[in-house]
């Protein structure tokens, strides 16, 4: 259905409640059954497809008969516990059109399609057991005429996907085969109804996965495996890393991601079907096709079927505004976000002027007016299931799997442009320095700089949890102490500009008095992150600090031992700035205060390290302390090892144009103290 994104029928007024179409199955114990690592095929080329013709949607997803739901996804695992993990897989669709259910046990993989279908509805299978997922339909989701699909809309329309989400108990320790069945409901299903939920009959059009493995929350002292990752954003090279980490390591026992998992967040093709071949989802279970910057195509690993993902929030999983001005394309509003606060304003005085919805006596009604026109991460804490019982719910949390105590933060802001116009009359665009002339007059309309989403500062609510987080016995007793978030306190990128302070609003007036411009600082001496959060992390003795969105690969050691990661040259880089590069940052003029923005360098004050096994070299030879290159992708993995002793964390580096040479160790040290 066609939508006007500035009018009562936008995405966001739709019914925001979840659709229940099922209850969770009583879950049974059953042996864990221990099954070998997955055997790949070789990275190899492959053609790709004529000139004009997309690759389709999701390739090698196990498709039903004609009439079964189109599955958008194969499962993927979330939130391990104590004998339990979550299965969440996505098919095309309003909630209420199919059932889903989890198979799960030794007996899973003997399972011929009507077997699965038929234990699906209830049929008892010998080493067995069904568990009924519950529906969900994703409420933002959407696509335009900016989306790389077969068919895109001509405007911003509406796109149903339903999520299906099942919790599977009684696990014990070590690997257990399980499958997906995927059910169409339709006016000729025969159902059955039990005490779980409704249930497609035998016979009923499905859609059945292939057979994966699933685990619970490892205990202390087993050895574990997390892919480090950040920036995938449907990114050329992207399923190539992908594809080269799953071949180089195998099975993997978590995946850690530094935000930025797409570009436009409630773009829904962004993460299961991009024509492309690069979408989240796809790259991450092996199902892409993509076109490296070498010529080649992957398809990406299968990795998220057999690991849970941990996610943080980058600037890329936050969509901007939907309501008032500019906003026609998802792509425009994902540009145009503004504060909660100035939303709020605007909200108030709407109210003031008659607006039923933003006057509405409701709470909610006037925090979903407020959210429609400033900034919503609602995709993505709809996707994906994580940790809640922080003040910023999935948004930011902690969790332990096995040795290592993970505290994610939302720790970004939006990106802006560049453009720094000295004279107010010559700014016709926006950007992280400036406010256009057109928009001064329309506060919804002013972008307010690179704004923090959420403050992270010393006496803000999220470095409150912080504080108590790393105060707590888990964080203290745990051998690995990880921190993720998305804008990291040390770095060599492009990105790491301007300071990560609250902008500085500088208003500039005519003669007369009356607002001639608007331009914004970032002092440095009030970077958040290097001013508060580094020093806190360090007191704390955090073992690394995981970060993303400069699109390299670069590393920093603080004298009490904190290392801080980037391992962000994943599907594209964004480039080095560093003597050694030849490269500078863009800076803007007077009467900008040039104190304030580094050309060259780091600006948190940390020397990079030379990677310890290959590094590049430069023309003369020397080695270079980063990775930032198009035609190269890095993976990296901690791997905690077993026992007291130090884990290691592990870079390797690919190259995309001579895919028969497998990828070469690039670095490595040592975790834990």
């Amino acid at each position: 259905m066609p939508v006007n994104p500035t009018g009562p029928d936008r995405p966001t007024d739709l019914d925001r409640r979840s659709v229940l179409v099922s209850g969770l199955a009583a879950a049974v114990a059953v042996p864990a059954v221990v099954v070998p690592a997955v055997s790949r095929p070789a990275v190899a080329a492959q053609p790709a497809p004529p000139a004009g013709q997309p690759e389709p949607s999701a390739p090698g997803l196990r498709q039903g008969a004609p009439g079964a739901p189109v599955v958008l996804t194969d499962p993927f695992l979330q939130l391990p516990g104590e004998g339990s993990v979550h299965v969440v897989w996505m098919s095309e669709g309003a909630a209420g059109s199919a059932v889903g259910t989890v198979l799960v046990g030794e007996g899973v993989p003997a399972l011929d399609h009507a077997a699965a279908v038929a234990a699906a509805a209830g049929a008892a299978v010998p080493g067995v057991r069904a568990v009924k997922a519950e529906v969900t339909e994703l409420s933002r989701t959407s696509e335009d005429e900016q989306s790389k699909v077969a068919r895109p809309p001509a405007r911003w329309t509406r796109r149903p996907i339903s999520r299906y989400e099942a919790r599977i108990e009684g696990l014990a320790p070590g690997r257990t085969p399980y499958r997906v069945v995927t059910a169409s409901v339709t006016a000729t299903t025969t159902t059955t109804t039990t005490t779980a939920g409704v249930a497609a009959a035998p016979g009923a059009a499905a859609a059945v996965s292939d057979a994966f493995t699933l685990a619970p929350a490892p205990a202390p002292g087993q050895r574990l495996r997390l892919l480090l990752t950040s920036d995938h954003q449907s990114m050329p090279n992207t399923p190539a890393n992908l594809q080269a980490a799953a071949e180089q390591l195998g099975v993997l026992d978590a995946v850690v991601i530094a935000g930025d998992l797409v570009n436009v967040p409630d773009r829904a093709s962004e993460w299961f079907d991009d024509a492309r071949g690069s979408s989240f989802f796809a790259a991450l279970q092996g199902h892409g096709g993509r076109e490296s910057t070498g010529g080649t195509v992957f398809r990406g690993g299968q990795i998220a079927q057999h690991a849970p993902l941990f996610p943080a929030i980058g600037n890329h999983e936050v969509q901007g505004r939907v309501a008032g001005p500019g906003v026609a394309t998802l792509g425009a509003s994902f540009n145009a976000p503004v504060p909660r606060d100035v939303a709020e304003r605007a909200r108030r005085a709407a109210a003031a002027a008659g607006d039923a919805q933003a006057g509405s006596h409701d709470p909610a009604v006037g925090a979903a007016w407020v959210e429609d026109r400033s900034w919503s991460t609602r995709t993505y804490e709809e996707i994906f299931t994580l940790p809640e019982d922080s003040p910023g719910g999935k948004r930011y949390y902690a969790t332990t799997f096995g040795d290592v105590r993970l505290v994610v933060l939302f720790g970004t802001r939006i990106w802006r442009g560049q453009k720094a116009d000295a004279d107010p009359a010559a700014r016709t665009d926006g950007s992280r320095f400036q406010e256009a002339r057109e928009a001064l007059s329309d506060p919804l309309a002013q972008g307010y700089g690179e704004f923090v989403f959420e403050p992270l500062d010393a006496g803000s609510e999220q470095y409150a949890w912080l504080e108590r987080e790393l105060a707590s016995r888990a964080w203290r007793e745990a051998r690995f102490r990880v921190v993720v978030l998305h804008e990291g306190p040390q770095g060599l990128g492009d990105n790491v500009l301007p300071p990560f302070a609250h902008p500085v609003r500088v208003e500039e007036r005519d003669a007369t008095g009356a607002l001639a411009g608007v331009r914004y600082e970032y002092p440095y001496d009030q970077d958040v992150l290097r001013r508060d959060v580094q020093p806190l992390l360090e007191r704390a003795g955090a073992d690394l600090v995981l970060n993303g969105h400069s699109h390299l690969w670069n590393r920093f050691r603080a004298p009490g031992g904190t290392h801080f990661l980037e391992t962000s040259n994943t599907g594209n880089s964004y480039g080095a700035f560093h003597p050694r590069s030849g490269r500078t940052r863009p800076v803007p003029p007077p009467p900008w205060d040039p104190e304030n923005y580094l050309a060259q360098g780091n600006r948190g004050g940390l020397e990079p390290v030379v990677p310890t096994e290959a590094p590049r070299r430069d023309a003369t030879g020397q080695p270079q302390p980063f990775v930032a290159d198009n035609d190269l992708a890095v993976f990296t993995v901690l791997d905690t090892g077993t026992g007291e002793g130090a884990g290691e964390v592990l870079s390797w580096v690919y190259d995309v144009r001579t895919p028969q040479t497998p990828p070469v160790l690039l670095d490595r040290f040592s975790l834990g103290r």
